[in-house]
């Protein structure tokens, strides 16, 4: 059983390791102890997960993400070196396959964009490449997703920028409800229940069929029809596709 260790111990860790100990792993767990709160958090729940120093994680693991901030990387990385058999995978934005390789010439590395939701066993696990001891790890764990080129897990994550407006879009429905004299409860039951009803539906779906679903639920001159309309008038729906397009652009910019 392969050895994990996090160098960087934020709100991704966390969710990782819940899904690990959910999915029933039983790999040993080295956390990085910088992050006290969250590491001492950690080791309090799972009782075979320890806590150490970046140096003695890296030493000590067959697996080491990288789960800093950014600007954290070069200081959390000082004094310690990958060896041969280390898998060194990265979660940091902005750090690349290439730079990684330079930080750890020795080792296969790679590169995960998880989602929150990886602590519930659900939702996508970007992994590039494709290292079978990685999609060995997080096999149960959610959707496993494998881009043929960096490139395109960039793109992949730039989408992952609609995760907050999800939820404003949400609460915003439910808000309405609200100022419509709907009570709180209501309101929030019915609008969950109907987007979670949608996207199980959207999943259920195959590819093929995708470009149908928006007819499917309008009849015509409904009050589907109209919303829809409406903000495609509006240009409501380009609106998304500019903001992951600059967010692409900045990541691009990363590789160069």
């Amino acid at each position: 059983m392969m050895r994990v260790g996090f160098i960087g111990t934020g709100a991704i860790t966390k969710a990782i390791v819940e899904g690990l100990d959910r999915a029933g792993k039983d790999n040993t767990i080295l956390v990085s102890n910088r992050s006290e709160a969250v590491s001492r958090d950690i080791e309090r729940r799972f009782a075979r997960i320890k806590r150490a120093p970046n140096a003695e994680v890296a030493a000590n693991s067959d697996i080491v993400f990288i789960a800093t901030r950014p600007t954290q990387v070069e200081e959390a990385l000082a004094g310690i070196s990958f060896h041969r058999s280390q898998i060194v995978i990265s979660f940091v934005t902005g750090l690349s396959v290439q730079d990684l390789a330079k930080l750890a010439p020795l080792s296969t590395v790679g590169r995960v964009l998880p989602l929150p939701s990886i602590a519930r066993c659900e939702g996508p696990i970007i992994c590039y490449p494709g290292i079978p001891e990685i999609l060995q790890l997080f096999e149960g764990m959610g959707h496993l997703v494998v881009p043929e080129s960096e490139s395109e897990l960039l793109a992949m994550g730039s989408v992952s920028g609609f995760m907050s407006t999800y939820f404003e879009l949400q609460n915003s429905l439910i808000a309405w409800l609200g100022r419509r004299g709907v009570t709180d409860e209501n309101a929030s039951t019915y609008v969950r229940a109907m987007l979670f009803a949608l996207s199980s539906t959207a999943y259920s779906t195959s590819e093929t069929e995708m470009d149908n679903l928006p007819a499917e639920h309008e009849t015509k001159g409904g009050l589907n029809q109209r919303v829809r309309q409406k903000l495609k008038d509006r240009s409501w729906f380009d609106q998304p596709a500019e903001c992951f397009g600059e967010i692409l652009s900045l990541k691009r910019s990363s590789l160069e």
